[in-house]
């Protein structure tokens, strides 16, 4: 091979393949391949991209204003990731809506009009979202500063100008607290992909930036090859790279010509974890450049052996469980810890086999600590150290509603003793794998599933009925559920409807929105469900698994506002209501002629109408297919999946979903809920609680029934990072005692697709479904205690409108959140009262008291309404100032309703607003029998807790919602310390309690 020293190889074509130079020792062979680059380097329009040149401690061409904040923006040296120097910026202020710092690029980056540009950026910060980098027209192009856990990172966005755009508006922005937001090399260039970024001052060294190096390697084979890229401002004879790794060193010699150059190496495996790979670059001309990066390595032969000493100890523990059980112990908690590593033990073994090193890893890291907790507990109950509790298990019964209970025969493991009480029905949905799983799950302790079938499945022709899919899969898993003692949910899956059902009706083809993709406004769609239903329910008689039906998936109804079928419907619906064009207009402020021009409104008080007018059509659509369902299934109850994020939202009241609507026909308060873990470690909060658990107290205040959330997304869809185990049980525990009594979980499935719904669920997270388990288990042994909070009333209302939200937006949602999070923190049991309950005259016996989060528009029947509450002695309050001003019209009232005035701002922080209630609530009366302080004697904040009577004393369920331990005093309503027992691990609370995040603790006196 000729030397590319001595100019024996052209450099375009230049590869030096060396061997490994270590100490005298023998290795795999190691390489290392230097490729200079023929790809320009575009230029930067950006002027002092770097942050070289400053000024009064700012950058040169840059503007600074700290606007509504106290954030600093600052040059300084020594951190920079190229260069001398970079940018620095802090803040203390919170997020909140429009509050920013701003850092402006001064003139903007002239750019051409429709043309491709690519932003690129390195920063490193700590912490969640922090602010972005972008701009253009109304700042549409926006690259999000987010936690790099305090190292480089380069990110780029790739855009196109519009056609008018010539100049981009270059902003930079701090949005949230950070004790250092460092940013360096940014670059506005013309192109598809970010390309080397240079400084306009021509450097005086190479440059060379690891940055983009990953922090871990996943090696499937004995070997790694990496590679990196470095800059040489100009040509460099003799040049000598050097690249090591631990021990492990690889080094060449080439002339090299200035640009950018590609070092590709190759490394044999490591033989420990933590390696650091070093970069050294030496060249006559220029001085010498090292960098440096710590790697861990993850190889197929650590992960290998780590599965294998959890496949060698299953023997073991069925061993153990068989002696455990013929002590007369109840194994529930134990076998399904045991029964979920056995079946995740081919699972890693199949994701070796692929490749799927990362996932392994992941899987591994999760079962080694729950292999190491049986291994403990099995020791110590034969050791009689330790005794299991006795879980009651639901057995195939007929199921029936008692207010958020659902009542059902359950059996004594040990025993075998059955009695009828409350039961908590949790599993997963909702394809092929939960029915291949079907028996398996009793033994981790679930005993729900959730199923679906469709039009097309029944109805595939004009014309043809064909039965298969249900005497083939349903009826038979049907019979396999009761078998099991497990519960089946039937999703009806009206979306699946098959294409000659709109080829014969066309006017069902109408531009839509969402899951139905057919019009909810024409006849026709009613009919062909009707005759589904009708083909399908019989068959499903006498199905003792049959739990429910659930009638539709993720509901909403928007439509093009140009349809025909909707506009007709909205013009009916308006003469009903108005009566005559007259009083339409008058109340509209409008002048229209006819009824047929009135289009499809977008805005004030007409679109607040037509708000009210797609949700009643939605609901009373759904109403008609429950009707049809409950004359060939009597008794089998019906629901439907409503997306709950919907129900308390300002933006989505148009989706026509107004769960007060559905509640007047379903047997059951369906939902579809988010609730997703806060990794950020700076939020106030670790897990996104707020809209799941209020959409849950809202539903329990429609309808005195349990609630049934049949798609649980506890984890987002395709999530990678690792998620505490101890969210999915804060959330399953949380929803339970504000009346959740079914659940099912998305999604029993496991996939190699990256880009699936499915990756990264709950089937990949072993120690996740271990909790999920542990917490049913619990939830149905102390089901008579969790029943009891349930089934408590409220203790404060928060008026809920509509109507105000539309017409105010989001104020009035910061109000009424900010009141609930508050209450909760109080311990206070929250219950709402709606606009239309208002309006109906259906609000609370006595004299509880109802709060109205900054209320503006109310209309004038629940005016009236809530007048003659306040004077039977109804108690109202009121946070914010002045409140109920407008009619539903928007125009001004001349009289206001004397109401109590928690705070004349309407956006006073949750914080504040606790301090605030505490000493409202004796004055109000409330009931609380449990009191939680801080050590210093004030209403704790972060813990989460209700609290119900009991037999001749109390039941208190409570969690910390924060991301740090919390120890609070318990205090009684007469200020004595409260002596309690934790229903969960039987130990004895004396007056004050250490509460870990998201740990749920029940405690009796």
């Amino acid at each position: 091979m000729p030397n590319p020293s001595q100019g024996g190889m052209p450099m375009r074509s230049l590869t030096g393949w060396l061997t490994l130079l270590l100490m005298g020792k023998a290795f795999t062979q190691a390489q290392l391949q230097l490729i200079p680059q023929s790809l320009s380097i575009r230029p930067n329009l950006v002027r002092n991209g770097s942050f070289e040149q400053v000024q009064n401690g700012l950058p040169v061409g840059w503007s600074w204003d700290k606007r509504n904040t106290d954030a600093i923006a600052q040059v300084v040296e020594g951190e920079a990731a190229t260069g001398m120097r970079c940018l620095k910026l802090t803040s203390t202020t919170p997020f909140a809506p429009h509050t920013y710092g701003l850092l402006r690029y001064e003139g903007g980056v002239p750019v051409k009009p429709e043309a491709v540009y690519t932003l690129s950026i390195r920063y490193k910060a700590k912490g969640s979202y922090q602010g972005f980098v972008g701009g253009g027209k109304n700042w549409r192009v926006r690259l999000p500063f987010e936690d790099t856990g305090g190292r480089w990172k380069r990110v780029s966005v790739t855009f196109a100008t519009a056609r008018d755009e010539t100049n981009f508006e270059l902003v930079i922005t701090v949005e949230a607290p950070t004790d250092g937001l460092y940013i360096d090399d940014l670059k506005l260039e013309e192109g598809r992909e970010p390309s080397f970024f240079v400084p306009a001052e021509t450097p005086d060294r190479p440059l060379l930036y690891l940055g983009e190096l990953p922090d871990t390697v996943y090696l499937t084979e004995s070997a790694w090859r990496g590679a990196v890229e470095f800059y040489l401002p100009a040509e460099a004879p003799n040049t000598r790279v050097e690249v090591r790794l631990g021990e492990q060193r690889i080094q060449q010699q080439a002339n090299l010509p200035a640009g950018v150059v590609r070092a590709e190496f190759q490394f044999a495996e490591p033989p420990t974890r933590e390696q650091t790979l070093q970069i050294r670059i030496e060249t006559p001309r220029l001085p010498p450049v090292d960098a440096s990066r710590p790697l861990a390595f993850f190889t197929r032969r650590e992960a290998q052996a780590r599965l294998d000493a959890i496949r060698q100890s299953l023997p073991r523990w069925q061993s153990q469980l068989n002696a455990v059980r013929q002590r007369g112990q109840d194994i529930a908690y134990p076998l399904a810890s045991f029964t979920i590593l056995q079946e995740f033990v081919p699972y890693v073994q199949s994701d070796l086999q692929k490749g799927l090193l990362q996932r392994a890893f992941q899987q591994l890291d999760e079962m080694e600590p729950m292999a190491q907790r049986l291994t403990e507990m099995l020791n110590e109950v034969l050791n009689g150290k330790r005794r299991l509790p006795t879980v009651p298990r639901y057995v195939t019964s007929p199921v029936e509603i008692k207010g958020a209970s659902l009542i059902a025969d359950t059996a004594d493991p040990i025993t075998g003793k059955r009695e009828r009480r409350p039961v908590f029905f949790v599993g997963f949905g909702h394809f092929g794998k939960v029915r291949e799983d079907l028996e398996k799950f009793p033994r981790i302790g679930f005993n729900l599933v959730q199923i679906e079938m469709g039009v097309s499945d029944i109805l595939p022709r004009k014309g043809e009925v064909n039965l298969q899919k249900l005497e083939k899969d349903i009826l038979p898993l049907l019979r396999r559920a009761a078998q099991a003692n497990v519960r089946v949910d039937l999703l009806i899956s009206p979306h699946y409807m098959p294409d000659w059902v709109l080829q014969e009706y066309p006017e069902l083809r109408q531009p839509r929105e969402g899951f139905l993709q057919y019009s909810l406004f024409a006849p026709q769609s009613l009919q062909v469900l009707k005759e589904y239903i009708r083909q399908f329910a019989p068959r499903l008689h006498n199905q003792p698994a049959l739990n429910s039906l659930c009638l539709s998936n993720e509901p909403m109804n928007v439509e093009d506002p140009q349809s025909p079928p909707q506009l007709t419907a909205w013009h009916e619906w308006l003469k009903t209501r108005h009566k005559t064009l007259l009083t339409l207009n008058t109340r509209w402020q409008t002048h229209y002629q006819r009824w047929d021009e009135i289009p499809i409104p977008t805005e004030g008080a007409p679109y607040a109408e037509f708000c009210e007018f797609n949700q009643e059509w939605t609901a009373n659509w759904h109403r008609q297919l429950a009707q049809e369902v409950k004359r060939h299934l009597p008794g089998v109850p019906v629901h439907a999946k409503l997306m709950s994020w919907v129900f308390l939202s300002d933006r989505e009241q148009h989706l026509g979903i107004d769960p007060q609507l559905f509640a007047e026909f379903c047997d059951l308060s369906g939902n579809d809920a988010l609730t997703f873990y806060q990794h950020a470690p700076d939020s106030p909060f670790a897990f996104g609680w707020v809209g799941t658990l209020m959409a849950h107290d809202l539903q329990r205040s429609l309808r005195d029934a349990p609630l049934f959330n049949s798609e649980n997304h506890v984890i987002p869809e395709r999530e990678q990072r690792p998620v505490p185990p101890q969210h999915g049980r804060a959330v399953l525990w949380e929803e339970a005692i504000r009346g959740l009594s079914a659940t099912t979980f998305w999604v029993w499935e496991r996939t190699d697709d990256p880009q699936s719904d499915f990756a990264g669920s709950l089937l990949h997270r072993p120690a996740f479904i271990e909790a999920l388990a542990h917490t049913a288990l619990d939830l149905n042994r102390l089901a008579p205690y969790v029943a009891a909070l349930q089934n408590q009333p409220p203790d404060i209302y928060l008026y809920h409108s509509p109507l105000d939200l539309v017409q105010q937006g989001a104020d009035a949602a910061i109000a009424r959140d900010n009141l609930y999070i508050a209450l909760t923190m109080l311990g206070v049991r929250v219950g709402f009262v709606t606009e239309r309950q208002a309006a109906a005259r259906q609000l609370p016996a006595g004299n509880k008291r109802i709060v109205l989060p900054g209320v503006q528009y109310i209309s004038d029947d629940a005016l009236l309404a809530l007048d003659a509450y306040r004077q039977r002695g109804g108690g109202l309050a009121a946070l914010g100032e002045p409140i109920l001003r407008f009619d539903r019209y928007g125009r001004p009232r001349s009289s206001r309703l004397p109401v109590q005035t928690i705070d004349r701002d309407a956006t006073l922080d949750a914080r504040l607003l606790h301090q605030k209630l505490a000493r409202f609530l004796d004055e109000w009366g409330v009931v609380r029998p449990l009191r939680l302080l801080s050590e210093g004697g004030q209403p704790a904040w972060g813990v989460a807790y209700r609290t119900a009577p009991y037999g001749n004393g109390f039941v208190a369920s409570l969690c910390n919602y924060t991301q740090k331990p919390i120890t609070v005093r318990l205090m009684n309503d007469k200020n004595q310390p409260v002596q309690a027992v934790n229903l969960f691990t039987g130990e004895r609370v004396s007056g004050q309690i250490t509460l870990q995040p998201l740990e749920p603790v029940l405690l009796k006196w």
